[in-house]
């Protein structure tokens, strides 16, 4: 039965208010990236993203929209013209990542997150570039909200961190004495356990046709679900478990997800400039709109494939559907940002990012 009635549409005046000084803010954040990302290759001598650094595993798979989805789930990329072509499937390809500005010790709890570029999707597209390569790339992290809140904290907490960056251990001593430090030390209280065990979430919000939505994907293998309980990094595991485990897994076994999508019905519960504001999964409840299956036998650290996710792929929420338009000044930040990240980082390595149109392209 549709839901449609009672949702929020994505232009009401409340989901994206004015924020002031936001192009400043935004230019402000772009500069500690890069000096983030110049700390890193003064370390280094390699150009690294301005966050999720840590590559762990890079794998190929295919989604499968799910048919007769109720109208308010059947928007853009599960939309009746993307189901019906190719039976509903797509390839993807996933990589999997710590979330950190630095090459993290897997030993550290703390975020962990993951990117998804789906191919052969049909639709109208934001970027000049999506009718050539019919793609939507997505981001999630294993924690349903991002801590940073909004634009004038992730300038406040990207200050701490760049200032810091080669003593990373005064970090916290500095999150500490703020106002919300119990919500910026939040993520350091993560489980740190296999990756495959993790449900991912989008964090900020973004059109799901007319309508606002978070997304996110559960693992429901049952294997990932014992690994998650079993699979707990100690002090005793290697600094690069997280790769070990995932090669390991990938070789034997499959990894499947449900992507699952959480509509937006009350926006004084639900805000969607506010990211730090978890979304009631018990009130609002996610629901399964594909599936994904990323098959055995493939090596998730493959150094070709690894090394052509980090130095010459795009990804960015902002390549893709109309329909999945990015919400919120979060979001209007990653555009620039990681068009800026993915530009200085390709000048520091002498590569040339490329935009990928097919599974194909990809070792």
């Amino acid at each position: 039965m549709s839901n449609s009635g009672k949702l929020v549409h994505y232009d009401d005046p409340g989901v994206e208010p004015p924020i002031s000084n936001e192009e400043k803010l935004i230019n402000d954040i772009i500069s500690l990236i890069h000096r983030v990302q110049w700390h890193n290759f003064s370390m280094h001598r390699h150009g690294f993203r301005g966050t999720h650094v840590k590559t762990q595993g890079v794998v190929k798979g295919e989604l499968t929209i799910l048919p007769d989805l109720p109208d308010e789930l059947a928007q853009g990329l599960c939309s009746p013209a993307n189901q019906k072509l190719n039976g509903g499937r797509r390839d993807l390809v996933l990589r999997y990542a710590n979330e950190p500005s630095f090459l993290q010790d897997d030993r550290t709890p703390g975020p962990r997150g993951c990117g998804l570029k789906i191919f052969g999707v049909t639709g109208d597209f934001l970027d000049p570039m999506g009718e050539k390569t019919q793609t939507q790339d997505m981001t999630f992290n294993n924690a349903p909200i991002l801590e940073l809140t909004d634009l004038p904290t992730t300038v406040e907490i990207f200050q701490i961190r760049e200032r810091n960056f080669r003593t990373p251990e005064k970090i916290s001593k500095e999150v500490k004495k703020r106002d919300d430090a119990e919500l910026q030390m939040a993520p350091t209280q993560l489980p740190n356990h296999h990756f495959l065990g993790y449900t991912m979430y989008s964090q900020s919000a973004y059109r799901w046709g007319p309508y606002v939505a978070k997304y996110a994907l559960f693992p429901t293998g049952k294997l990932q679900e014992e690994l998650s309980k079993r699979n707990q990094i100690s002090d005793h595991s290697d600094p690069e478990q997280h790769s070990m485990w995932l090669r390991e897994y990938f070789q034997q076994h499959d990894a499947t997800y449900d992507l699952r999508v959480q509509l937006c019905e009350n926006l004084s519960e639900q805000p969607v400039e506010k990211c730090s504001k978890q979304w009631d999964e018990a009130k609002f409840p996610f629901k399964t709109v594909a599936q994904l299956v990323f098959p055995r036998g493939q090596d998730s650290f493959d150094s070709a494939r690894r090394t052509f996710w980090e130095d010459k792929m795009k990804l960015n929420i902002w390549y893709g559907l109309r329909d999945h338009q990015p919400l919120g000044s979060v979001n209007r930040l990653r555009k620039r940002l990681y068009q800026e990240s993915q530009k200085f980082r390709s000048e520091l390595n002498n590569t040339e990012a490329v935009y990928v149109d097919s599974i194909d392209q990809i070792p």
